[in-house]
């Protein structure tokens, strides 16, 4: 009996593993931007402190505006996208988070976990 707990177990391993958090931002000196392969810049410094500070696994990826909105009304899978302002009706499309700088917000799909958004706005607020 034990070797078949243990066998489930290294089967579910994976699955139980959480699936990182896509952010998708566009090219914003000098708030988001790459350089040398890496995201930059004074909104994403603000945002990667809140997700490590909900423990949020994440995955940057540049991403050009029209392309954002294309996968957000796909709402294929939890992703967010940076540097959104809440307007009007907005959040019929997708969930917005707490401001991360100025007055821009993550906007993110409707598949995006409400747990997740709750970690990640509480960590914002800080």
């Amino acid at each position: 009996m034990n070797r078949l707990a243990a066998a489930l177990m290294v089967f579910a391993a994976p699955a139980l593993a959480a699936e990182p958090l896509a952010i998708h931002y566009n090219e914003r000196p000098p708030y988001h931007y790459t350089m040398g392969g890496m995201a930059q810049g004074e909104g994403i410094d603000k945002l990667l402190v809140a997700l490590r500070a909900a423990n949020i696994p994440y995955q940057l990826r540049s991403t050009p505006a029209k392309q954002q909105l294309i996968l957000l009304k796909a709402n294929l899978q939890p992703a967010c996208m940076l540097a959104w302002v809440g307007l009007p009706g907005r959040e019929r499309a997708g969930k917005l988070s707490e401001i991360v700088y100025d007055d821009r917000r993550l906007w993110c799909t409707q598949a995006t976990p409400d747990d997740v958004m709750q970690r990640l706005n509480k960590a914002l607020r800080k």
